[in-house]
């Protein structure tokens, strides 16, 4: 696990200090903690916690310690680890006021070799904190990042997701991307069946698409394939349907946005995810010009259109906005660059 930038983690404490965010004294108990999502919300809780004695304790649960060998040598002493498998993990010493479920696979390795971890480790993995989260002398905040594969297919002319659209209906599938979303969706019935009962305060968070440090390379996430191209090719090559939307926003805001619902403590769904796309192309020639380097459509159709909904959510008015509207996406991908520069 890879340090991230000091001043990625100083946006994130901006922005909380300037929106107000209450954490203090709070106790979290996280699951996923060494994933791209649950490792940006330890280091940003950390940060913040240092910056403004928060006196918030954190444990985090993670099943791959190879992972956190050198990270948790900078960890300080009120961040507890715990190495479990959240399928099987059924109690947890302590109190705690905030719990959040990032525990997914989402790498196209770990979850291609195992479809039933895909879903376990959502589904059961929340039930198993929940058992925990009824036992807390209050209603804990539970918040479960969720995702934006758990809504249907849309017309195209719809731009943006509304948070509006109905969800999936799915049986249990050999794919990969419908266990996936499969997952999600049986994880959020869970919240809010807790949540109607009163036994805690469910946030389903819904992300979308992100970039920056600790986004895995050479995986199936397009914007890390390009970075990848950058960093050890001679050119970006772009292998799927260039006319594929996304709206890539920063982990900074990302975390910044976690973190505030979580200070909200306003149940319901939320979306976490930049409202402005662009075509896959347009990402791939912004990557091209940061690093000097042409842009090479593999794609073997490339006048084939995307026949769903880009993936692309509409803006959650509650949010503030964040790093996306101080500096522009050439100088966060700048940044990413250079912090791959010292840590690929």
């Amino acid at each position: 696990m890879k340090t991230l930038p000091k001043a990625d983690l100083d946006v994130v404490a901006k922005y909380f200090q300037e929106n107000n965010v209450d954490l203090e004294n709070a106790s979290f108990l996280i699951s996923g903690m060494t994933g791209f999502v649950g490792s940006w919300l330890v280091d940003s809780l950390v940060h913040i916690n240092k910056e403004f004695g928060l006196k918030i304790a954190i444990t985090g649960i993670t099943r791959n310690p190879s992972k956190i060998n050198t990270w948790t040598n900078l960890l300080p002493g009120n961040v507890k680890i715990i190495e479990s498998d959240i399928r099987t993990l059924n109690k947890v010493e302590g109190s705690f006021t905030h719990f959040v479920h990032t525990a997914t696979p989402t790498t196209s390795a770990t979850r291609a070799g195992d479809l039933v971890n895909v879903f376990e480790s959502s589904v059961l993995g929340a039930r198993n904190l929940l058992e925990i989260a009824k036992k807390q002398t209050a209603p804990p905040i539970f918040l479960h990042t969720s995702s934006g594969a758990v809504y249907k297919k849309s017309p195209s002319h719809l731009t943006n997701i509304p948070l509006t659209w109905p969800m999936q209906d799915l049986a249990a599938s050999e794919s990969v991307d419908v266990e996936y979303a499969r997952a999600k969706i049986e994880t959020e019935k869970l919240i809010l069946a807790a949540t109607s009962e009163g036994s805690v305060q469910g946030i389903n968070a819904r992300l979308f698409s992100f970039m920056g440090p600790r986004v895995p390379l050479q995986e199936h996430y397009s914007i890390g394939n390009f970075m990848h191209s950058g960093m050890c090719e001679d050119e970006i090559k772009l292998s799927v349907n260039p006319t594929t939307v996304r709206s890539y926003e920063h982990a900074t805001d990302m975390a910044s946005a976690l973190i505030y619902i979580l200070g909200l403590r306003q149940t319901g769904v939320f979306h976490v995810g930049s409202d402005k796309g662009e075509e896959l192309i347009a990402w791939a020639e912004l990557v091209g010009k940061v690093f000097s380097k042409p842009v090479k459509n593999l794609y073997a159709d490339k006048a084939q259109k995307p026949d769903i909904i880009p993936y692309v959510p509409e803006h959650d008015e509650r949010i503030p906005g964040g790093l996306s509207e101080l500096i522009s996406k050439e100088e966060q991908i700048v940044n990413w660059r250079n912090w791959l520069s010292t840590h690929h």
